[in-house]
C-alpha cells in the first residue's frame, strides 16, 4: 500500500512539474517541456524540465515556431523576410535541381543536367545531352565554308563532383545560406562522341593529254563514301557560380579548362586509299569541307586544340529546384 501512494506520489509531483513549465513549440510539430531563462534577439536559452539542475541548453530561435509560458502567455515568433539569415529558409531542405542550358539549341544540342547535395560543401553533377546538326540549320558559326553540310549526330556525358568554397576565415554562427548556392570548384570527366555521317570524297585517276585542244580531260573518278566516328574523352577543373532565384530556380555560369585525348574511325576503310593508286587528280569533298580528320574542335560543351588535346569548356544553365519529399505525419496540429 505504501508502495502504491508513493509511485503516485511521484507520478503527480511529475505531472505537476510538467504542467507548470514553459513549452517552446518547434517545427514539424515538436514540442519541449522546460523553463525558459532569457529569450534573446537570436537564441533561447532554457533547461530541461526534467533536469532543472543540470546545464543551459541554447537554442537558435529561427527554429521555434512558438513558446508558451507556465503562466500562459503565449508568443508565436515571426522571422524578417528581409534578414539574410532566412534568406532560403523555407527551401533547406530542397536539395536537388534538374538544369537546362537554355542556349543549347543555338549550338545543335540539347543538354539536361541534375545535381543533389551529397553533404554541405559538395554536390553531385551530371550532365548529358544529345548532339544533331539538323536542330539549328543555320550555319555552324565555329565551322567554315560548306561545314554545316555534314549532318552530324551523337552525344555527350560529363559526371562530376561540386566543392563549394568558404570564406578563409571563421565567424562565429555564419552558416551556408543554402548548399546549391555559392562559388564552386568543379571536377568532371567528359565524353563526346560526334559522328558525321555519310562523308564523300571523290578520287581522279590521272589526266588524258589531247594534243588537238593542248587540254587534260580527266580520264576516271570515283566517289567514296563513309560515316566518320569521333570520340574525345578526358577531365575538367572548372570554377563557377551557382545563384537562387525566387527559392525556386538556380541560375549558373562556369568556365574550365581540361585535357582530353581523341579517337577516329571510318565505316569504309578505303575512304582515305585512291582507289586509282596513284598521285594524279585532286581531291575535292562534295558534302562540305571535313575539318574531323585530325582537327576536330567542336565536342560541343567543349572544345580542344587536336594539336595537344588541351581543351577549354563553359556554359550558362538554368536549373528547376525540386521540392523536397515529406512523408505524411500522424502528429496532431499544434494547439495552443
Amino acid at each position: 500500500m505504501k508502495k502504491t501512494t508513493l509511485v503516485s506520489l511521484l507520478l503527480f509531483i511529475s505531472f505537476f512539474s510538467v504542467a507548470q513549465s514553459d513549452t517552446l513549440y518547434m517545427q514539424k510539430n515538436k514540442k519541449v517541456a522546460c523553463k525558459i531563462y532569457e529569450i534573446g534577439e537570436y537564441e533561447i536559452k532554457y533547461k530541461r524540465v526534467d533536469a532543472l539542475e543540470g546545464p543551459i541548453y541554447f537554442i537558435d530561435k529561427s527554429t521555434v515556431v512558438k513558446y508558451c509560458l507556465a503562466s500562459g502567455f503565449c508568443e508565436t515568433i515571426t522571422f524578417d523576410e528581409l534578414s539574410l539569415e532566412h534568406e532560403h529558409k523555407e527551401i533547406l531542405g530542397n536539395r536537388q535541381v534538374i538544369k537546362i542550358n537554355p542556349f543549347s539549341f543555338a549550338f545543335n544540342h540539347v543538354g539536361v543536367a541534375y545535381e543533389k547535395v551529397i553533404k554541405i560543401g559538395m554536390n553531385l553533377d551530371i550532365e548529358a545531352g544529345y548532339i544533331n546538326s539538323n536542330i539549328n540549320t543555320s550555319e555552324n558559326i565555329f565551322g567554315t565554308g560548306n561545314y554545316s553540310k555534314i549532318l552530324k549526330t551523337g552525344f555527350y556525358f560529363k559526371p562530376g563532383v561540386k566543392f563549394f568554397l568558404g570564406q578563409d576565415f571563421a565567424v562565429k554562427g555564419l552558416k551556408y545560406a543554402h548548399p546549391l548556392k555559392g562559388r564552386y570548384i568543379k571536377l568532371d570527366l567528359a565524353i563526346s562522341n560526334v559522328n558525321y555521317n555519310d562523308v564523300s570524297r571523290t578520287y581522279n585517276s590521272g589526266s588524258i593529254y589531247n594534243p588537238q585542244t593542248q587540254t587534260y580531260s580527266q580520264a576516271y573518278s570515283q566517289t567514296v563514301y563513309t560515316d566518320i566516328r569521333t570520340v574525345a574523352y578526358g577531365g575538367f577543373v572548372n570554377f563557377g557560380r551557382q545563384f537562387i532565384l525566387g527559392n525556386l530556380f538556380t541560375l549558373e555560369y562556369y568556365y574550365g579548362v581540361g585535357f582530353t585525348a581523341q579517337s577516329i574511325s571510318y565505316t569504309n576503310s578505303s575512304f582515305n586509299a585512291n582507289p586509282y593508286g596513284t598521285n594524279y587528280g585532286n581531291n575535292n569533298y562534295p558534302n562540305g569541307y571535313i575539318p574531323e580528320i585530325g582537327n576536330t574542335s567542336n565536342y560541343h560543351t567543349f572544345f580542344r586544340n587536336a594539336s595537344t588535346g588541351i581543351s577549354v569548356t563553359g556554359g550558362f544553365r538554368l536549373g528547376y529546384i525540386i521540392p523536397e519529399h515529406t512523408k505524411k505525419s500522424n502528429s496532431k496540429q499544434v494547439k495552443n
